[in-house]
């Protein structure tokens, strides 16, 4: 198991192999792993690759650090923050939103700008809770 797991699905006209995008940061880090796993449901878009590999992190900051770098880069169609291994459920929540959410105790936070923090759940349950809190228009 691992703290944090980040899947990508890629634009193949940007990039077909996926440790393209994953190498860095497993090559950078003792805190990043490449996994595999076929517990991932393929994308139905002919454009868009989902590959079995995905990352596996440890600890917030960097995990924060590869959030940001990956929903800022064009190969990247879509981030999926959660995953097989996971221990932890992270969600990008707008700063004005998270007012909304009952229970903040439940919670660790971590700002990543001006704008978003990502909001963490020790559960799915407690994920789920803060999907029915907080306005769709102000999640991830």
């Amino acid at each position: 198991m691992a703290e944090f797991n980040l899947h990508v699905r890629i634009d193949k006209n940007e990039e077909t192999d996926p440790m393209a995008v994953y190498g860095p940061y497993a090559d950078d880090s003792e805190d990043v792993t490449v996994e595999e796993t076929d517990e991932i449901d393929a994308d139905s878009d002919s454009d868009v690759l989902t590959p079995t590999e995905f990352l596996e992190v440890e600890g917030i900051e960097t995990f924060a650090d590869i959030y940001t770098d990956l929903v800022d880069d064009p190969r990247v169609v879509h981030l999926s923050l959660r995953g097989p291994t996971a221990e932890r459920f992270p969600i990008p929540v707008q700063h004005h939103a998270l007012q909304q959410i009952g229970d903040p105790t439940l919670y660790e936070f971590h700002a990543l700008d001006g704008q978003v923090t990502l909001v963490i759940a020790e559960s799915e349950l407690e994920l789920n809770q803060v999907h029915q809190e907080v306005p769709d228009g102000a999640l991830g």
